[in-house]
């Protein structure tokens, strides 16, 4: 007897004398749009497909289509993750106490038509852990040995963070705008260098107070003109202070004193 003819009449059996379904089964999604907002789906399942579109089991009339409820690794009040099949995929299904009217999505399936979004490496080891969603964003998780990596990518490719395992090094990359605001304070602290680097203008404001320090050198310096601009006082402090214009040297004030 073949399979499909198997569970044809398994389920005919169970709509004719109410006896149970046993294991699980193939199912496609039909409908994700639950109207009770249990975050359930409907499917139809293909070994019904030489049945009428209808089969009445009890009160119940949607045989082909019932709301199944989808099994995920964690679920409670407003949490837990929040993965939905989509429309037309495989998955597969188990039946509270066997009744087919009482289906649970236990798990989503590839096929032929439908293949995995990564690839096997070709040693096998197995490297890749990773979410792709339907428009193209990913999150890859890396175990390899020479490369293990965290890496979150937009779909257009061209923004993503990574965290390289490997150099104990972050790189975070974004094609257009880049903006963080905080509401509190913001530290940013430097084993070694820091470098800020604009292809066109740079501002730092403080609405109150400002402060640059070095603990050895400090250089100020611009191909054009340096502005030092204080609405009450400017003051240069050192032991040492050289004043020096290669071309001219202007001193201006309302009153001027030297010493």
């Amino acid at each position: 007897m073949s399979l499909v003819r198997l569970l044809s009449e398994t389920v005919r059996n169970v709509e004719d004398h109410g006896q149970q379904i046993s294991g699980v089964v193939v199912a496609v999604v039909r409908d994700i749009v639950d109207p009770d907002g249990y975050g359930r789906v409907r499917v139809d399942f293909p070994w019904l497909a030489d049945k009428p579109d209808t089969v009445t089991i009890g009160d119940d009339d949607r045989a082909h289509s019932y709301w199944a409820r989808v099994a995920t690794i964690m679920a409670g009040g407003g949490r837990g993750s929040y993965f939905i099949p989509e429309v037309d995929d495989e998955v597969l299904v188990a039946f509270e106490h066997g009744r087919l009217d009482r289906p649970y999505i236990i798990g989503s399936l590839w096929n032929k038509k439908d293949a995995p979004p990564e690839k096997m490496d070709a040693d096998g080891k197995n490297n890749i852990r990773a979410i792709h969603t339907r428009s193209g964003h990913r999150i890859l998780l890396n175990d390899s040995d020479d490369a293990p990596s965290i890496k979150i990518v937009d779909k257009t490719g061209n923004n993503y963070i990574l965290i390289d395992s490997k150099e104990n090094a972050m790189t975070i990359k974004v094609e257009g705008d880049l903006t963080i605001d905080v509401g509190g304070k913001i530290t940013i602290k430097a084993g070694q260098d820091i470098a800020i680097e604009a292809q066109a203008n740079l501002s730092a404001k403080a609405n109150q107070s400002g402060k640059v320090e070095a603990a050895q050198k400090l250089d100020l310096k611009s191909n054009m003109g340096v502005t030092v601009d204080g609405s009450l006082e400017a003051k240069v402090t050192a032991a040492t202070v050289n004043v020096s214009g290669t071309a001219m040297t202007e001193i201006k004030g309302g009153l001027v004193k030297i010493n």
